[in-house]
């Protein structure tokens, strides 16, 4: 690779809830990056305006699916494979929020949250290895929470699901070290998305666009830290 060769030129590159957010942030900059990128979504409209922006950038596949079903998530991570080639850097990104005590909130609530922001990670890692360790590389960000390691209360859910990821991250990592597939995890603090909307009521705090730098240096031979540990981004 020569030094104006994009840093993921040919790299293909999977994005969960990328039509949004932290996974569009991170989607555009891969793209900008050189490599090939397929986003998943269960919103068709935004998916359908992201995949139309996004494809400015470079070469985008769009799929909507929900990463709470594994046949979805098998699916996509299969027809992006065929397409482009291969998997090389898997983006866990989609996620819930539901706010209220737990004595409170529906089960039906509950389960959307812990479904995506469980199931979905450990779905796409479980759908994505067998490429990852058949060529014996790759590279898995999990993003989970500053929120993960501390909780809050009216968030307890919420909290419970990114610790869950945190710990699943720690695992998996052990598991794929000696295989040539490495493993992290990312915990922002507050992120001016949608979500945080949903949260606080105002858009406030990092812009996602510096999470989508923080996971490009993970995904990059220079990560800054040791595998299956979280990389901390603050204000």
């Amino acid at each position: 690779m020569t030094r104006d060769t994009p840093a993921f030129a040919g790299k293909t590159i999977l994005v969960s809830g990328g039509s949004r957010g932290i996974g569009y942030a991170t989607a555009a900059a891969f793209l900008d990056a050189g490599a090939n990128v397929a986003i998943c979504g269960i919103d068709a409209a935004h998916l359908r305006e992201a995949g139309e922006t996004l494809a400015d950038r470079g070469a985008v596949a769009v799929t909507q699916a929900d990463v709470s079903r594994y046949a979805d998530v098998q699916r996509w991570v299969e027809e992006t494979a065929a397409h482009f080639g291969g998997v090389d850097v898997v983006v866990a990104n989609a996620g819930r929020l539901v706010r209220g005590n737990v004595a409170a909130l529906a089960v039906a609530e509950m389960d959307k949250v812990l479904d995506t922001n469980i199931k979905g990670v450990v779905y796409l890692c479980r759908a994505a290895l067998p490429y990852l360790l058949r060529q014996r590389s790759g590279v898995i960000v999990n993003v989970s929470s500053g929120l993960g390691k501390q909780g809050l209360g009216g968030v307890a859910v919420y909290c419970a699901s990114k610790s869950a990821v945190l710990g699943f991250t720690e695992s998996l990592a052990q598991e794929v070290a000696d295989d040539g597939v490495r493993v992290y995890a990312i915990c922002p603090g507050m992120v001016a998305t949608d979500m945080q909307i949903q949260y606080s009521g105002r858009k406030t705090g990092l812009p996602p666009e510096r999470l989508a730098e923080n996971i490009l240096r993970l995904a990059s031979a220079a990560a800054p830290i040791p595998v299956g540990e979280c990389l901390a981004i603050g204000p």
